[in-house]
C-alpha cells in the first residue's frame, strides 16, 4: 500500500515537472522569440482585420498546449519514466505554428519542415506504442527520483527540434522587429538597432535608413551597415512590408511624394524633384536633402555628388562623416576637382586605407582587414561592394 501510495506521488511530481518544463520553454518561445512572427502570421491569415498581442496570445497557446498534455497524460497513463512523452503532441503543434515562412501572397512551409514532423511524428507514435505494449517489461515496480532523468532528456530533445525546425530565420526576424517598430514610430531604437557585417534586407535598409533621417543621423550612419542594391534600396512599395498596413505611407508623408515607376531606378531624380519642387515639410527639407544626397553616394556618382554637396552644407566640420569621406575619397581619384575638402585625420585614415588594401596577401585575408578597421566607412563600400 505504501509503495502504491508513493508510485502515485511519484508519478504526479514526474508530471508537474514536465508541465511547468514545457510551459516555461512554450511561453518564452512563443514570447521572447516568435512574438513578431506569429503577429505577422495573424495580420496574413486575417487580411489585416485582427492584431496580435505577444503576452496574450503566448499565455493562450502555452495554457492550451498544457491542457492538451495534461489531458493525453491522464488518457495514456504512461509510467512515471516516461510521463513526459504526454507533451509530444503539444511539441508538433508548437512547431506547426512557428515553421511557416510569411510572403507577400500568404504562407509557406518549407518542404523538409514537413519532411521531419513526418519522422518525428512516426518516432514518437512508435515510442507511445511500444511503452504502452511493453511497459511492464522495461519498467521497474518502485519509483525514485532519479528516475525522472529520462523525462528530463526527451523534452530536452523536444525543445531542440522545436527550436531547430521552428522558422528562426536572423534576417526575417529583424526585418519583422523593424516594421513593428516603424508602425510604432520608434525611430530611436531602430536607428540604434545591431548591425550586422552581412547584407540585410531591401525592406530592412530602407526602414534604417528611414529612421536615421529621423534621427536627422543619415549622413553620419547609413553605410555602418552593408548596403548592396544601390540607391533603390531607399525607395519602397506597399508589396514591401508583410506585417503592417499602410508602413509605406510612412514614408511617402517623410519624404513629401510617392515614387512614380518612372523614377524607381533613378532614385537620386525624385529626392532632387522633391527638392527643387519644395514638396516636403521645411522641417525635413535637410533631411530629405540627406536623402538625395546619400543616393548618389549608393549609386557612386561622386562627381554629381561634389558638385551638388555646396548646396545643402557648408564644407566645414559640421558636414556628416560620410560625406566627409567621400569627398575625401573624391578628391583622391580626380585631377580637377570641383570642390575640395580638406580634413588631416581622415586624410591619414584614406592612407591607412590604401596601404592595407596594396598588401600582399591574400584577397580574403586583405578584405577582412579592411572590414574591421574600415567596414564603417564610405571607402569600403566604394571599393569592395
Amino acid at each position: 500500500m505504501r509503495n502504491n501510495e508513493k508510485n502515485k506521488f511519484m508519478w504526479r511530481a514526474a508530471k508537474l515537472c514536465s508541465t511547468l518544463l514545457f510551459a516555461l520553454f512554450s511561453f518564452l518561445y512563443l514570447y521572447c522569440m516568435q512574438s513578431d512572427l506569429l503577429a505577422c502570421f495573424q495580420y496574413i491569415l486575417s487580411d489585416g482585420l485582427t492584431s496580435y498581442s505577444p503576452l496574450v496570445g503566448g499565455l493562450v497557446i502555452t495554457f492550451l498546449l498544457v491542457f492538451l498534455g495534461e489531458l493525453l497524460a491522464y488518457v495514456w497513463a504512461l509510467p512515471m519514466q516516461f510521463v513526459a512523452l504526454s507533451y509530444f503532441p503539444s511539441a508538433l503543434c508548437l512547431l506547426f505554428l512557428t515553421m511557416w515562412t510569411p510572403l507577400p501572397g500568404g504562407l509557406v512551409a518549407p518542404l523538409h519542415g514537413w519532411v521531419w514532423i513526418g519522422v518525428i511524428l512516426f518516432l514518437g507514435s512508435g515510442c507511445v506504442y511500444l511503452l504502452k505494449k511493453y511497459a511492464s517489461f522495461i519498467v521497474k515496480d518502485k519509483y525514485s527520483f532519479t528516475d525522472i532523468w529520462s523525462n528530463l532528456v526527451f523534452l530536452l530533445l523536444l525543445f531542440l527540434a522545436v527550436g531547430g525546425l521552428g522558422n528562426t530565420c536572423d534576417t526575417l526576424h529583424r526585418l519583422l522587429r523593424a516594421e513593428r517598430l516603424l508602425d510604432e514610430e520608434r525611430f530611436d531604437v531602430i536607428a540604434d538597432l545591431r548591425t550586422y557585417s552581412r547584407v540585410e534586407s531591401h525592406t530592412y535598409s530602407a526602414i534604417r535608413a528611414l529612421a536615421l533621417a529621423n534621427e536627422h543621423r543619415l549622413g553620419e550612419e547609413l553605410f555602418r551597415m552593408p548596403q548592396c542594391e544601390g540607391a533603390k534600396e531607399l525607395l519602397v512599395s506597399e508589396r514591401d512590408f508583410l506585417s503592417h498596413d499602410s508602413l509605406d505611407y510612412k514614408f511617402y508623408g517623410f519624404w513629401g511624394a510617392r515614387p512614380g515607376k518612372h523614377v524607381q531606378e533613378k532614385p537620386d531624380l525624385f529626392f532632387k524633384m522633391i527638392l527643387d519642387r519644395h514638396l516636403c515639410d521645411s522641417l525635413h527639407r535637410s533631411d530629405v536633402a540627406d536623402y538625395y544626397l546619400s543616393s548618389l553616394l549608393l549609386d557612386r556618382k561622386l562627381d554629381q555628388f561634389a558638385a551638388e554637396v555646396e548646396n545643402y552644407y557648408p564644407l566645414n566640420d559640421s558636414l556628416p562623416r560620410h560625406y566627409q569621406e567621400a569627398l575625401i575619397l573624391y578628391k583622391r581619384i580626380r585631377t580637377a576637382p570641383v570642390c575640395v575638402y580638406q580634413n588631416e585625420s581622415l586624410e591619414e585614415n584614406y592612407n591607412d586605407y590604401l596601404q592595407i588594401s596594396r598588401e600582399k596577401s591574400a584577397p580574403v585575408v586583405i578584405q577582412n582587414k579592411l572590414r574591421k578597421a574600415f567596414g564603417a566607412s564610405y571607402w569600403f563600400y566604394y571599393y569592395k561592394q
